[in-house]
């Protein structure tokens, strides 16, 4: 599923997208150094600022991504957790346990690596093949 079809269904169910302006991606890129792949910034062009109860309960928008990982990483010290990879762009947190990346800014639309507090794992979790894919899970939860 592409970021279209997502949206089409998050609408389609009574919800208001709210995106963010290109100037607001821009300052995203800018903050972090880095060109964001092309699905996250068609997420964010669509949807970034909102979008009703998709994602409802998690940090995942525009005002507080500037936030995100810088709070996973401290999630990570308080549980003696590898540190994030430089290139880690969080993008996802949900109620301050667990948080979602990805690192592969040449992949336009890239796989998806998971913290959850409390894992026995020695390293980040595989959780997605793709960034749509992390989405469309989400779908799921949309009430």
């Amino acid at each position: 599923m592409n970021v279209d079809e997502i949206c089409k269904i998050i609408e389609e169910k009574g919800f208001e997208l709210r995106g963010c302006s290109l100037k607001e991606v821009s300052k995203i890129e800018s903050l972090f150094q880095t060109n964001l792949p092309a699905t996250y910034i068609d997420f964010l062009t669509r949807m970034g600022k909102g979008a009703g109860n998709f994602l409802r309960g998690s940090s995942a928008f525009y005002n507080e991504i500037f936030y995100l990982k810088e709070w996973a990483s401290e999630l990570l010290l308080e549980n003696d957790f590898k540190s994030l990879p430089e290139d880690a762009f969080v993008f996802f947190m949900h109620q301050g346990y667990q948080f979602a990346f990805f690192c592969n800014y040449d992949n336009d639309d890239p796989p998806v690596y998971y913290y959850h507090e409390g894992m026995n794992l020695s390293d980040f979790e595989k959780k997605e093949e793709r960034f749509t894919d992390f989405l469309t899970v989400h779908l799921g939860f949309l009430t």
